[in-house]
Protein backbone atom coordinates (compact mmCIF):
# COMPACT_ATOMS: atom_id res chain seq x y z
CA UNK A 1 0.00 0.00 0.00
CA UNK A 2 1.30 3.41 -0.73
CA UNK A 3 2.21 5.88 1.86
CA UNK A 4 0.02 9.29 2.87
CA UNK A 5 1.92 12.04 1.21
CA UNK A 6 -1.13 14.39 2.94
CA UNK A 7 0.58 13.07 6.09
CA UNK A 8 3.72 16.01 8.25
CA UNK A 9 5.40 15.77 11.58
CA UNK A 10 6.69 12.16 11.17
CA UNK A 11 9.80 10.90 12.20
CA UNK A 12 12.67 8.84 10.08
CA UNK A 13 11.68 5.84 12.18
CA UNK A 14 8.44 5.11 12.01
CA UNK A 15 7.66 1.51 11.19
CA UNK A 16 4.83 2.69 8.35
CA UNK A 17 7.34 5.26 6.78
CA UNK A 18 10.13 2.27 6.99
CA UNK A 19 10.21 1.39 3.49
CA UNK A 20 9.81 4.93 1.76
CA UNK A 21 13.12 5.85 3.53
CA UNK A 22 14.85 3.01 2.87
CA UNK A 23 14.31 3.47 -1.06
CA UNK A 24 13.92 7.83 -0.68
CA UNK A 25 17.26 9.28 -1.24
CA UNK A 26 18.92 11.43 1.62
CA UNK A 27 18.80 15.30 1.28
CA UNK A 28 15.18 15.65 0.58
CA UNK A 29 13.61 15.75 3.97
CA UNK A 30 16.29 16.82 5.67
CA UNK A 31 19.39 18.57 4.24
CA UNK A 32 22.32 16.35 4.57
CA UNK A 33 24.46 18.85 6.46
CA UNK A 34 27.80 18.40 5.08
CA UNK A 35 30.32 22.19 4.78
CA UNK A 36 31.72 20.97 1.35
CA UNK A 37 30.25 19.16 -1.83
CA UNK A 38 31.39 18.15 -5.63
CA UNK A 39 28.22 17.95 -8.01
CA UNK A 40 29.53 15.95 -10.75
CA UNK A 41 27.15 16.31 -13.80
CA UNK A 42 27.76 13.06 -16.53
CA UNK A 43 26.60 12.04 -20.22
CA UNK A 44 26.12 8.04 -20.52
CA UNK A 45 28.75 6.66 -23.33
CA UNK A 46 27.35 3.34 -24.01
CA UNK A 47 24.31 1.79 -25.09
CA UNK A 48 21.25 1.38 -23.04
CA UNK A 49 21.68 -1.78 -21.07
CA UNK A 50 25.91 -0.80 -20.56
CA UNK A 51 24.18 2.78 -19.43
CA UNK A 52 21.99 0.57 -17.48
CA UNK A 53 24.54 -1.59 -15.30
CA UNK A 54 26.74 1.53 -14.82
CA UNK A 55 23.82 3.50 -12.95
CA UNK A 56 23.14 0.33 -11.39
CA UNK A 57 26.88 0.14 -9.83
CA UNK A 58 26.76 3.61 -8.71
CA UNK A 59 23.89 3.57 -6.80
CA UNK A 60 25.82 1.08 -4.47
CA UNK A 61 27.02 4.10 -3.21
CA UNK A 62 23.65 6.16 -2.59
CA UNK A 63 22.80 7.20 1.03
CA UNK A 64 18.79 6.78 1.81
CA UNK A 65 16.85 8.84 3.65
CA UNK A 66 17.63 5.97 6.67
CA UNK A 67 20.94 5.89 5.89
CA UNK A 68 21.23 9.85 6.18
CA UNK A 69 19.73 9.52 9.63
CA UNK A 70 21.59 6.46 10.89
CA UNK A 71 25.32 8.79 9.88
CA UNK A 72 23.86 11.48 11.86
CA UNK A 73 23.65 9.39 14.70
CA UNK A 74 27.03 7.81 14.07
CA UNK A 75 28.35 11.20 14.04
CA UNK A 76 27.10 12.03 17.23
CA UNK A 77 28.08 9.30 18.96
CA UNK A 78 31.49 8.67 17.79
CA UNK A 79 32.65 11.94 15.48
CA UNK A 80 32.93 9.76 12.62
CA UNK A 81 32.18 11.12 9.02
CA UNK A 82 30.15 9.82 6.21
CA UNK A 83 30.54 10.34 2.52
CA UNK A 84 27.04 11.30 1.22
CA UNK A 85 25.61 11.10 -2.04
CA UNK A 86 22.89 11.79 -4.28
CA UNK A 87 22.48 11.16 -7.74
CA UNK A 88 19.91 12.03 -10.23
CA UNK A 89 19.06 12.41 -13.47
CA UNK A 90 17.42 14.56 -16.37
CA UNK A 91 15.04 13.14 -18.84
CA UNK A 92 17.92 12.83 -21.03
CA UNK A 93 19.08 10.49 -18.60
CA UNK A 94 16.27 8.28 -19.07
CA UNK A 95 16.12 8.33 -22.47
CA UNK A 96 20.08 7.18 -23.22
CA UNK A 97 19.14 4.43 -20.45
CA UNK A 98 16.19 3.04 -22.88
CA UNK A 99 13.46 3.30 -19.98
CA UNK A 100 10.01 3.27 -21.30
CA UNK A 101 8.54 6.64 -21.49
CA UNK A 102 5.54 5.60 -19.50
CA UNK A 103 8.18 5.32 -16.52
CA UNK A 104 9.36 8.72 -17.28
CA UNK A 105 8.65 11.51 -14.73
CA UNK A 106 5.84 13.99 -16.33
CA UNK A 107 6.58 16.90 -14.99
CA UNK A 108 6.56 18.90 -18.74
CA UNK A 109 9.36 21.44 -16.99
CA UNK A 110 11.35 18.17 -16.50
CA UNK A 111 10.57 16.37 -19.93
CA UNK A 112 11.24 19.66 -21.52
CA UNK A 113 14.19 20.51 -19.98
CA UNK A 114 15.67 23.84 -18.53
CA UNK A 115 17.29 24.72 -22.01
CA UNK A 116 13.79 24.40 -23.75
CA UNK A 117 12.50 28.00 -24.08
CA UNK A 118 9.65 27.12 -26.44
CA UNK A 119 6.95 25.11 -24.50
CA UNK A 120 4.81 26.69 -22.87
CA UNK A 121 3.96 26.61 -19.15
CA UNK A 122 0.94 27.17 -17.85
CA UNK A 123 1.97 29.25 -14.94
CA UNK A 124 -1.20 30.97 -14.16
CA UNK A 125 -3.79 27.85 -14.03
CA UNK A 126 -6.88 29.99 -13.19
CA UNK A 127 -8.86 32.08 -15.72
CA UNK A 128 -7.77 33.08 -19.32
CA UNK A 129 -4.17 33.23 -18.67
CA UNK A 130 -2.08 32.29 -21.69
CA UNK A 131 0.52 29.92 -20.99
CA UNK A 132 4.11 31.35 -20.82
CA UNK A 133 7.10 30.26 -22.85
CA UNK A 134 11.02 30.53 -21.27
CA UNK A 135 8.99 31.71 -18.01
CA UNK A 136 12.38 32.19 -16.32
CA UNK A 137 13.57 34.70 -18.90
CA UNK A 138 16.52 33.04 -19.39
CA UNK A 139 18.90 33.55 -21.67
CA UNK A 140 20.91 30.24 -22.23
CA UNK A 141 23.42 32.15 -24.48
CA UNK A 142 24.86 33.39 -22.08
CA UNK A 143 25.40 30.52 -20.10
CA UNK A 144 28.46 28.76 -19.18
CA UNK A 145 29.76 26.10 -22.21
CA UNK A 146 28.83 22.93 -19.62
CA UNK A 147 25.64 24.11 -19.28
CA UNK A 148 24.70 24.39 -22.88
CA UNK A 149 25.64 20.79 -24.32
CA UNK A 150 23.32 17.39 -23.28
CA UNK A 151 23.67 16.64 -19.58
CA UNK A 152 21.87 13.24 -18.29
CA UNK A 153 22.59 13.21 -14.46
CA UNK A 154 24.14 14.32 -11.42
CA UNK A 155 26.80 12.83 -8.65
CA UNK A 156 26.43 15.27 -5.54
CA UNK A 157 28.94 14.42 -2.80
CA UNK A 158 29.36 15.83 0.36
CA UNK A 159 31.56 15.90 3.28
CA UNK A 160 31.75 17.40 6.85
CA UNK A 161 32.85 16.38 10.21
CA UNK A 162 36.29 17.37 9.55
CA UNK A 163 39.22 19.76 8.62
CA UNK A 164 38.32 21.29 5.88
CA UNK A 165 41.73 20.59 4.16
CA UNK A 166 40.73 17.05 4.60
CA UNK A 167 37.72 17.04 3.50
CA UNK A 168 38.65 19.06 0.07
CA UNK A 169 41.41 16.75 -0.58
CA UNK A 170 39.08 13.22 -0.14
CA UNK A 171 36.42 14.80 -2.20
CA UNK A 172 39.14 15.94 -4.49
CA UNK A 173 40.14 12.05 -4.41
CA UNK A 174 36.54 10.72 -5.12
CA UNK A 175 36.35 12.50 -7.95
CA UNK A 176 39.40 10.93 -9.35
CA UNK A 177 38.61 7.23 -8.67
CA UNK A 178 35.16 7.80 -9.83
CA UNK A 179 36.56 9.47 -13.38
CA UNK A 180 39.28 6.07 -13.21
CA UNK A 181 36.71 3.55 -12.68
CA UNK A 182 33.41 4.63 -15.22
CA UNK A 183 36.07 6.23 -17.96
CA UNK A 184 35.19 4.07 -20.31
CA UNK A 185 31.48 4.71 -19.53
CA UNK A 186 30.77 8.15 -18.20
CA UNK A 187 31.78 11.39 -19.34
CA UNK A 188 32.16 13.66 -16.29
CA UNK A 189 31.58 17.26 -18.28
CA UNK A 190 32.59 19.21 -15.38
CA UNK A 191 32.44 19.30 -11.36
CA UNK A 192 30.86 22.45 -9.42
CA UNK A 193 32.72 22.75 -5.96
CA UNK A 194 30.96 23.85 -3.38
CA UNK A 195 31.23 24.67 0.61
CA UNK A 196 29.59 26.67 3.24
CA UNK A 197 30.07 29.85 4.48
CA UNK A 198 29.56 31.20 7.86
CA UNK A 199 29.22 34.35 9.63
CA UNK A 200 31.24 34.63 13.13
CA UNK A 201 28.04 33.51 14.77
CA UNK A 202 28.49 30.52 12.68
CA UNK A 203 25.23 30.45 10.44
CA UNK A 204 25.65 29.75 7.40
CA UNK A 205 25.67 32.52 5.16
CA UNK A 206 25.77 33.31 1.10
CA UNK A 207 27.95 35.91 -0.49
CA UNK A 208 25.87 39.00 -0.04
CA UNK A 209 27.06 38.67 3.69
CA UNK A 210 22.96 37.41 4.99
CA UNK A 211 21.90 34.06 7.10
CA UNK A 212 20.43 32.07 4.45
CA UNK A 213 18.37 28.74 4.82
CA UNK A 214 16.23 30.01 7.85
CA UNK A 215 12.60 29.12 6.78
CA UNK A 216 12.72 25.81 4.75
CA UNK A 217 9.62 23.55 5.10
CA UNK A 218 10.01 21.37 7.58
CA UNK A 219 8.06 17.60 7.70
CA UNK A 220 9.66 15.92 10.40
CA UNK A 221 8.93 15.68 14.22
CA UNK A 222 12.60 16.38 15.19
CA UNK A 223 12.63 19.94 12.58
CA UNK A 224 9.51 20.41 14.14
CA UNK A 225 10.17 20.30 17.85
CA UNK A 226 13.43 22.10 16.92
CA UNK A 227 11.49 25.00 15.30
CA UNK A 228 9.57 24.97 18.19
CA UNK A 229 12.39 25.42 20.76
CA UNK A 230 13.31 28.40 18.74
CA UNK A 231 10.91 30.64 19.12
CA UNK A 232 7.68 28.57 18.52
CA UNK A 233 5.47 28.67 15.39
CA UNK A 234 2.37 30.78 16.84
CA UNK A 235 2.51 32.74 14.14
CA UNK A 236 3.86 30.59 10.94
CA UNK A 237 3.35 27.09 10.20
CA UNK A 238 6.35 25.96 9.59
CA UNK A 239 4.82 22.54 8.73
CA UNK A 240 4.56 20.56 5.26
CA UNK A 241 3.30 17.31 4.56
CA UNK A 242 5.10 15.32 2.38
CA UNK A 243 3.27 15.81 -0.92
CA UNK A 244 5.14 19.37 -0.79
CA UNK A 245 8.09 17.51 -1.95
CA UNK A 246 7.85 14.08 -2.89
CA UNK A 247 6.03 12.03 -5.67
CA UNK A 248 5.50 8.48 -7.12
CA UNK A 249 9.08 7.30 -8.98
CA UNK A 250 7.17 5.88 -11.77
CA UNK A 251 9.97 3.17 -12.33
CA UNK A 252 9.94 1.92 -8.59
CA UNK A 253 7.59 -0.11 -6.81
CA UNK A 254 4.85 1.25 -4.44
CA UNK A 255 6.87 2.03 -1.83
CA UNK A 256 9.34 3.72 -4.15
CA UNK A 257 9.47 8.10 -4.31
CA UNK A 258 11.52 10.84 -5.55
CA UNK A 259 11.47 14.06 -5.94
CA UNK A 260 12.17 16.91 -8.72
CA UNK A 261 15.38 18.64 -8.79
CA UNK A 262 15.91 22.42 -10.07
CA UNK A 263 19.55 22.96 -10.46
CA UNK A 264 20.34 26.93 -11.27
CA UNK A 265 23.98 28.03 -10.91
CA UNK A 266 24.16 31.80 -9.91
CA UNK A 267 26.65 33.99 -10.02
CA UNK A 268 26.65 36.71 -7.64
CA UNK A 269 27.81 40.85 -8.14
CA UNK A 270 28.76 41.40 -4.40
CA UNK A 271 30.25 44.82 -5.44
CA UNK A 272 27.77 45.78 -7.43
CA UNK A 273 25.45 44.97 -4.92
CA UNK A 274 26.50 47.06 -1.87
CA UNK A 275 27.85 49.73 -3.95
CA UNK A 276 23.71 50.02 -5.56
CA UNK A 277 22.57 49.56 -1.54
CA UNK A 278 24.79 52.66 -0.83
CA UNK A 279 23.27 54.78 -3.76
CA UNK A 280 19.75 53.45 -2.53
CA UNK A 281 20.67 54.36 1.26
CA UNK A 282 21.53 57.77 0.03
CA UNK A 283 18.36 58.88 -2.17
CA UNK A 284 16.51 57.40 1.34
CA UNK A 285 18.02 59.25 3.24
CA UNK A 286 17.01 62.50 1.56
CA UNK A 287 13.53 62.39 2.78
CA UNK A 288 14.21 60.46 6.02
CA UNK A 289 14.45 61.83 9.47
CA UNK A 290 17.39 59.93 10.30
CA UNK A 291 20.40 58.68 8.09
CA UNK A 292 19.98 54.86 6.20
CA UNK A 293 22.93 53.09 5.72
CA UNK A 294 23.74 50.76 2.82
CA UNK A 295 22.83 47.54 5.99
CA UNK A 296 19.17 48.64 6.54
CA UNK A 297 18.95 49.12 2.48
CA UNK A 298 19.99 45.64 2.27
CA UNK A 299 17.62 44.45 4.95
CA UNK A 300 14.69 46.11 2.81
CA UNK A 301 15.84 44.36 -0.56
CA UNK A 302 16.16 41.02 1.20
CA UNK A 303 13.48 41.04 4.14
CA UNK A 304 16.00 40.54 6.41
CA UNK A 305 19.10 42.16 8.05
CA UNK A 306 22.07 39.85 7.83
CA UNK A 307 21.45 37.94 10.90
CA UNK A 308 18.69 37.24 9.86
CA UNK A 309 15.66 39.06 11.92
CA UNK A 310 13.00 39.85 9.44
CA UNK A 311 12.77 43.43 8.72
CA UNK A 312 8.68 43.60 9.42
CA UNK A 313 9.88 42.48 13.29
CA UNK A 314 12.95 44.87 13.89
CA UNK A 315 11.58 46.10 16.94
CA UNK A 316 11.56 42.53 18.45
CA UNK A 317 14.10 40.74 20.63
CA UNK A 318 14.98 37.29 20.63
CA UNK A 319 16.70 36.42 17.47
CA UNK A 320 17.63 32.67 16.66
CA UNK A 321 19.29 30.73 13.86
CA UNK A 322 15.52 29.64 13.13
CA UNK A 323 13.69 32.47 13.56
CA UNK A 324 10.57 31.52 11.66
CA UNK A 325 7.58 32.63 13.80
CA UNK A 326 6.34 36.06 11.83
CA UNK A 327 3.80 36.79 9.48
CA UNK A 328 2.83 39.58 7.39
CA UNK A 329 -0.66 40.31 9.07
CA UNK A 330 0.44 43.46 11.24
CA UNK A 331 1.94 44.78 8.06
CA UNK A 332 -1.15 43.62 5.08
CA UNK A 333 0.15 47.00 3.80
CA UNK A 334 4.12 46.38 3.62
CA UNK A 335 4.91 49.34 5.58
CA UNK A 336 7.65 47.32 7.29
CA UNK A 337 8.92 45.07 5.25
CA UNK A 338 8.43 45.91 1.34
CA UNK A 339 6.06 43.98 -1.08
CA UNK A 340 9.04 43.42 -3.44
CA UNK A 341 11.29 41.96 -0.91
CA UNK A 342 13.28 39.11 -1.46
CA UNK A 343 11.45 36.66 1.05
CA UNK A 344 8.39 38.37 1.05
CA UNK A 345 8.18 37.90 -2.77
CA UNK A 346 9.23 33.87 -2.45
CA UNK A 347 7.03 33.49 0.83
CA UNK A 348 4.45 36.29 1.12
CA UNK A 349 3.00 34.34 4.31
CA UNK A 350 -0.61 35.34 3.92
CA UNK A 351 -0.24 38.04 1.39
CA UNK A 352 -1.81 36.20 -1.59
CA UNK A 353 -4.75 35.38 0.72
CA UNK A 354 -5.41 39.19 1.84
CA UNK A 355 -5.05 40.69 -1.64
CA UNK A 356 -6.53 37.81 -4.02
CA UNK A 357 -9.02 35.67 -1.45
CA UNK A 358 -7.03 32.98 -2.47
CA UNK A 359 -6.91 29.27 -0.36
CA UNK A 360 -3.62 29.49 2.55
CA UNK A 361 -3.39 25.97 0.83
CA UNK A 362 -2.66 26.90 -2.21
CA UNK A 363 -0.26 29.60 -1.17
CA UNK A 364 1.46 27.12 0.75
CA UNK A 365 1.65 24.47 -1.99
CA UNK A 366 4.08 26.63 -3.78
CA UNK A 367 6.81 26.39 -1.42
CA UNK A 368 10.26 24.58 -2.03
CA UNK A 369 12.48 23.33 -0.48
CA UNK A 370 16.27 24.69 -1.20
CA UNK A 371 19.73 22.30 -0.54
CA UNK A 372 22.18 24.79 -2.38
CA UNK A 373 25.44 25.44 -1.68
CA UNK A 374 27.87 28.38 -1.75
CA UNK A 375 30.95 28.06 -4.64
CA UNK A 376 33.99 30.39 -4.88
CA UNK A 377 35.65 32.76 -3.49
CA UNK A 378 35.02 33.72 0.13
CA UNK A 379 35.83 37.45 0.25
CA UNK A 380 32.43 39.19 0.70
CA UNK A 381 34.53 42.62 -0.07
CA UNK A 382 35.90 42.30 -3.30
CA UNK A 383 37.52 45.09 -5.37
CA UNK A 384 35.67 43.87 -8.78
CA UNK A 385 32.31 42.94 -9.81
CA UNK A 386 31.31 39.30 -11.03
CA UNK A 387 34.29 37.84 -9.11
CA UNK A 388 34.19 33.82 -9.30
CA UNK A 389 31.39 33.69 -6.39
CA UNK A 390 27.73 32.83 -5.72
CA UNK A 391 25.07 30.03 -4.92
CA UNK A 392 25.26 26.56 -6.56
CA UNK A 393 21.15 26.44 -6.33
CA UNK A 394 19.06 23.50 -5.52
CA UNK A 395 15.81 22.87 -4.44
CA UNK A 396 13.36 20.14 -4.51
CA UNK A 397 9.43 19.87 -5.44
CA UNK A 398 6.71 17.88 -6.04
CA UNK A 399 5.78 19.94 -9.07
CA UNK A 400 8.38 22.05 -11.29
CA UNK A 401 5.38 23.78 -12.89
CA UNK A 402 3.83 24.55 -9.83
CA UNK A 403 6.19 25.44 -7.48
CA UNK A 404 9.94 26.45 -8.65
CA UNK A 405 8.66 28.24 -11.68
CA UNK A 406 5.56 29.59 -10.42
CA UNK A 407 7.03 31.31 -7.66
CA UNK A 408 9.82 32.77 -10.20
CA UNK A 409 7.78 33.64 -13.08
CA UNK A 410 4.54 34.78 -11.39
CA UNK A 411 5.74 36.22 -8.35
CA UNK A 412 9.51 36.95 -8.75
CA UNK A 413 9.47 38.00 -11.96
CA UNK A 414 6.46 39.81 -12.17
CA UNK A 415 6.72 43.49 -11.67
CA UNK A 416 2.63 43.51 -10.41
CA UNK A 417 2.92 41.10 -7.59
CA UNK A 418 1.66 41.05 -5.25
CA UNK A 419 0.03 44.70 -5.61
CA UNK A 420 0.89 46.78 -9.14
CA UNK A 421 3.78 48.79 -8.73
CA UNK A 422 5.40 46.23 -7.43
CA UNK A 423 8.22 45.64 -9.00
CA UNK A 424 10.33 42.78 -9.03
CA UNK A 425 12.10 40.41 -6.46
CA UNK A 426 15.44 42.48 -6.37
CA UNK A 427 18.08 39.78 -5.61
CA UNK A 428 16.73 37.21 -8.37
CA UNK A 429 13.75 38.87 -10.54
CA UNK A 430 14.65 38.78 -13.62
CA UNK A 431 13.02 40.84 -16.61
CA UNK A 432 12.87 39.57 -20.59
CA UNK A 433 16.62 40.27 -22.03
CA UNK A 434 14.81 43.14 -24.57
CA UNK A 435 13.26 44.68 -21.20
CA UNK A 436 14.35 46.77 -18.57
CA UNK A 437 13.59 46.14 -15.33
CA UNK A 438 10.60 49.01 -13.52
CA UNK A 439 11.52 49.97 -10.55
CA UNK A 440 10.45 49.78 -7.06
CA UNK A 441 8.88 51.64 -4.45
CA UNK A 442 11.08 52.15 -1.21
CA UNK A 443 9.92 53.84 2.00
CA UNK A 444 12.15 55.40 3.74
CA UNK A 445 10.22 55.42 7.59
CA UNK A 446 9.80 52.40 8.85
CA UNK A 447 5.93 51.48 9.46
CA UNK A 448 4.92 54.97 8.74
CA UNK A 449 2.29 55.39 6.25
CA UNK A 450 3.00 58.86 5.98
CA UNK A 451 6.61 58.45 4.97
CA UNK A 452 7.76 59.67 1.54
CA UNK A 453 8.72 56.96 -1.37
CA UNK A 454 11.37 56.65 -3.22
CA UNK A 455 11.23 55.01 -6.85
CA UNK A 456 14.36 52.97 -7.25
CA UNK A 457 15.44 50.39 -9.72
CA UNK A 458 17.47 47.61 -8.30
CA UNK A 459 18.34 44.55 -10.03
CA UNK A 460 20.33 42.35 -12.04
CA UNK A 461 23.31 41.16 -9.38
CA UNK A 462 22.16 37.60 -9.59
CA UNK A 463 23.19 36.29 -12.69
CA UNK A 464 21.89 32.39 -14.33
CA UNK A 465 25.09 30.55 -15.83
CA UNK A 466 23.66 27.52 -16.10
CA UNK A 467 21.06 24.59 -15.28
CA UNK A 468 19.07 21.89 -15.13
CA UNK A 469 15.81 20.15 -14.08
CA UNK A 470 16.56 16.81 -12.58
CA UNK A 471 14.63 13.83 -10.91
CA UNK A 472 15.77 12.15 -8.21
CA UNK A 473 14.08 8.68 -8.18
CA UNK A 474 14.32 5.97 -5.12
CA UNK A 475 17.02 3.38 -4.92
CA UNK A 476 15.21 0.47 -5.45
CA UNK A 477 14.82 2.12 -9.26
CA UNK A 478 18.53 2.36 -9.53
CA UNK A 479 18.92 -1.02 -8.39
CA UNK A 480 16.65 -2.84 -10.66
CA UNK A 481 18.16 -1.53 -13.49
CA UNK A 482 19.71 -4.07 -15.79
CA UNK A 483 17.21 -5.96 -15.39
CA UNK A 484 14.48 -3.90 -17.88
CA UNK A 485 13.30 -3.37 -21.06
CA UNK A 486 13.07 -0.67 -23.08
CA UNK A 487 10.18 1.16 -24.96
Amino acid sequence: MSANLNQTNIEIDDPNFRAVFQNLQGNILKGHGRDHSRHIFFAFKGDSDQNQQVLNKLAEKVTSAEAQHQQQSSYKQTGQAHLFVNLMLSCSGYQQLGIAPKDWPDDPAFRAGMKDLQTPFDTLPRGGHTPTANPLNDDISQWESGFQGRIDGMLLLALGGMAPDHAERTLTAEVQALQQTYDDNLELLFVQRGHVMRNDKGQVIEHFGFVDGVSNPKFLFSDLNEEFRNGGYSRNDPSAPLNLVLVKDPGGNPDSYGSYVVYRKLQQNIKGFWDRLALLANHLSENSSSPIDAEYAGALCVGRFKDGTPVSEQGNDGWSNLFNNFSYDDDADGLRCPFHAHTRKTNPRGDTVRQFNSPPTIERSRRIVRRGISYGETELSPEQEWTDAGLLFMCMQASIVDQFIFMQHTWCNNAGFVRPGTGIDPLVGQAPADAAPPPQQWRSGWSNPNASTTDFSFAGFVKTQGGEYFFMPSLDFLQSLGCRQGA
